[in-house]
């Protein structure tokens, strides 16, 4: 019987530009798609108002999975899901990959859902139709106000039921494995159970076994009609199969090692001997094309050790190199960052020291230098339908398109049947679903972005109009910062058409406020400059014409556990608000424009110009003895003039003096500057130091969140040491470990612990 022939040329390209072309081809089309993909971390899932969100952004090459260099700004914002509008804008620098960020969410926010968003030059582009690099947030006034978390208890009914064909067709008397799918109205999964019919006499029963998903064997047969029926509260609902081809070729997945992916693929016996071929990619990179000849059955071994972890498309080429069946495979998912913590206790007292060693390692147990994120917090801040994780984010959410169900469950080694469920997982998808399949690919030509990291400006002559010969004398742009006004300034060139740019590094020298530009020109000249700073509005039109697929997931447990919020001891009094007020009202302004209104106040803004006694007279220029405006008396101040029989007459105005107003817009245009808002500043996450005389501080530190580090890097052996400080809070805490390896491991750990209240 020849119906097991191993392909002895595995994984040797033949000699011609078409086979080298299949792999090219994957090559070049994967330049279309986003080269950075972004991923959020937040320091805990639900906050109340009046506190800090600490944030951090892994922007890493989609490809690789490591740390990108290539855009340097992120543009980040806060939405109110309910209107979709953002209560927060800032810039933020990208630091070899990563972000460190955090915001205020102020008191005036309405509770509710809100989305964490961000954009990167290379992230977020007008042709792409999804958008993932997201979080999730709930905003409270109060903790005590947190809502119920549901669970799905009842069955909820069938809104779609679909099958897959495993590799693509069904095709007649080839055994064939079709998996299925059911959802309701909100896409969660529905069980079911069925029977298949053939002429109307069972065939085969099934059912799902994870998520409303399963699948079963069968040999279709065109001379014969299929039928699936699904029963329902004690009644049957009728669906039909894909089409049966009487002709054609079937790929199998029968064997999946950590080494090898073995394959079996059949065609007709009518069929003739036919040379095909089998390319392996994964993220847009081909990594292996096996060549072998069909007659019948055929069974082709694959090697995967050279892929990395996540999805792998596996497709069957003809001989003509046309696409025939296509599979996607999960390979290599131990290939991660094995994060393993101990704490010296495991349970603490009110304001003990903490202890917390980190361990990283490869899956050979090799250390690993890693760049980790760690957020300790009370348990109550956790929002458990929350099924966003980094591995998830970058494995699934980003390699499929649509929303998933609770992809986390996949990456949780308590789950012993997460790796089946997950080839699962991925028949029931589609290949068209991958993101780097060829299609799809395709589809993004013609890509356009959407922000930059160089914003462009233009200084335009206002005499331009009435002298042709008018040039622009003075070419630099001068860029002072507020910051360090000691600090030497930087200068940007004019083109010959007045156009500039401002480099990433220039926001540098307005962090967490303005920078400003001043225009070096003579005094005799008139020019207006304008910087093209509005990319929060292109995101805005552009973010509003993407479909955001946020994992949903709903557990069973929801309310076996109800944890109560800490309560403040009753002799301690929360104050709603505090106002600080000033005698003297002054406006505030940064460093250098202060010095800029110490300056103008300086110089006379205002006189009675002589002979005339009009209020700044355009004619008469202030010379040194001219009367000075009192506030409050009436002047007579020139408006407009006009000629009457060859004779000049002016237009005047009565007017009772005020005495002007030094506002930033004044002051900016009396200099010849413009601004915009730098990088919004850094910010330390504060933690308090007990020793022997501080921990019987009587001030009340109820801190929920423990401790907050985004840059945490192991050293040669894997390891890092942390320490942190409880608070007053008795509860249970929960760590939450998540970190990529220079080389594009990912990985996630978690942790747990008791504090108890210190007996005085």
């Amino acid at each position: 019987m020849r119906t097991a022939f191993l392909v002895a040329i595995l994984f040797t390209l033949t000699i011609n530009s078409q086979s080298i072309d299949v792999v090219k081809q994957i090559q070049h089309a994967s330049h279309n798609k986003a080269s950075e993909s972004i991923y959020l971390q937040t320091s805990k899932d639900i906050y109340e108002t009046r506190e800090d969100l600490w944030f951090k952004a892994y922007v890493l090459d989609s490809k690789n999975l490591t740390p990108s260099n290539k855009s340097k700004i992120l543009f980040v914002q806060l939405l109110n899901n309910e209107q979709d509008i953002p209560v927060w804008e800032e810039k933020y620098e990208i630091e070899n990959g990563f972000v460190n960020g955090h915001l205020f969410l102020q008191d005036t926010l309405k509770p509710g859902t809100y989305t964490l968003t961000a954009y990167s030059a290379n992230s977020f582009y007008k042709d792409s139709g999804a958008f993932n690099a997201v979080r999730k947030i709930q905003v409270l006034k109060s903790i005590a106000d947190k809502p119920p978390q549901s669970n799905q208890k009842k069955q909820d009914s069938i809104f779609q039921f679909v099958t897959f064909p495993e590799g693509g067709n069904l095709v007649n008397g080839i055994e064939s494995r079709l998996a299925f799918k059911a959802v309701n109205s909100k896409g969660h999964p529905v069980n079911v159970s069925g029977v298949l019919y053939e002429n109307d006499e069972p065939l085969t029963h099934f059912k799902s076994t994870h998520l409303g998903m399963g699948s079963f064997l069968f040999i279709p047969n065109t001379n014969k009609s299929y039928h699936i029926k699904l029963s329902k509260k004690g009644e049957q609902e009728t669906y039909s199969i894909p089409k049966i081809y009487s002709q054609g070729k079937v790929m199998r997945l029968i064997s999946q090692t950590k080494e090898n992916l073995i394959f079996k693929v059949s065609q007709n016996p009518s069929l003739k001997k036919e040379t095909v071929h089998i390319r392996v990619q994964s993220r847009g990179i081909a990594y292996n094309l096996a060549t072998a000849v069909l007659e019948k059955n055929l069974k082709i071994k694959i090697p995967i050790t050279d892929l990395p972890q996540g999805i792998a498309e596996v497709t069957l080429f003809n001989k003509n190199f046309e696409p025939i069946c296509e599979r996607l495979i999960y390979v290599n998912p131990d290939r991660k960052l094995n994060i393993k913590t101990s704490l010296l206790k495991s349970e603490y007292k009110t304001r003990d020291k903490g202890t917390l060693k980190i361990q990283v390692t490869d899956e050979n147990g090799n250390p690993v230098m890693a760049h980790l994120s760690l957020s300790i917090f009370d348990r109550i801040y956790k929002n458990k339908q929350d099924s966003k994780t980094i591995e998830s984010h970058y494995f699934l959410s980003t390699q499929l398109k649509g929303k998933l169900y609770n992809p986390a469950y996949y990456f949780d080694e308590q789950n012993k049947d997460r790796k089946e469920n997950l080839d699962l997982l991925l028949l029931t998808q589609g290949w068209r679903r991958y993101v780097w399949s060829e299609t799809n690919l395709e589809a993004l030509k013609h890509k356009k972005q959407v922000v930059f990291d160089d914003i462009t400006g233009k200084a335009t002559n206002k005499e331009k109009k009435k002298n042709k010969d008018s040039k622009l004398l003075g070419t630099p742009v001068i860029n002072v910062s507020n910051s360090e006004l000691k600090n030497p300034s930087e200068f940007i060139l004019l083109d010959s058409l007045g156009m500039f740019k401002v480099k990433p590094n220039h926001l540098k020298l307005g962090e967490r406020n303005y920078v400003y530009f001043k225009l070096m020109i003579s005094p005799q000249q008139k020019y207006l400059y304008t910087i093209n700073n509005n990319w929060f509005k292109s995101i805005n039109t552009t973010r509003k014409t993407k479909s955001i697929y946020y994992p949903e997931y709903h557990p069973k447990n929801l309310e076996e556990e109800q944890v109560i919020p800490f309560k403040l001891y009753a002799d301690i009094k929360e104050l709603d608000e505090v106002v600080l007020k000033t005698k003297k009202k002054r406006v505030s302004r940064d460093k250098y424009l202060g010095k800029l209104d110490s300056i103008l106040r300086l110089e006379i803004i205002d006189w009675i110009a002589e002979p005339c006694k009009t209020l700044n007279c355009p004619f008469h220029p202030y010379e040194p003895g001219n009367e000075l405006p009192v506030e409050g008396q009436t002047y007579s101040r020139y408006v407009s003039e006009y000629y009457e029989n060859n004779q000049r007459k002016e237009i005047r105005e009565t007017v009772v003096y005020k005495k002007r107003k030094i506002t930033d817009e004044y002051l900016m245009s009396r200099f010849n500057l413009i601004r915009i808002k730098g990088y919004y500043g850094k910010r330390e996450f504060y933690q308090p130091v007990y020793d022997e005389e501080t921990i019987n501080d009587p001030f009340p530190d109820y801190r929920n969140t423990l401790f907050w580090k985004p840059d945490i890097i192991t050293n040669k052996q894997g390891e890092a040491i942390i320490e942190f400080y409880c608070s007053d809070i008795n509860t249970t805490f929960l760590g939450e470990i998540e970190g990529v390896s220079g080389d594009g491991l990912l990985g996630a750990a978690n942790l747990e612990f008791a504090v108890r209240k210190r007996k005085n």
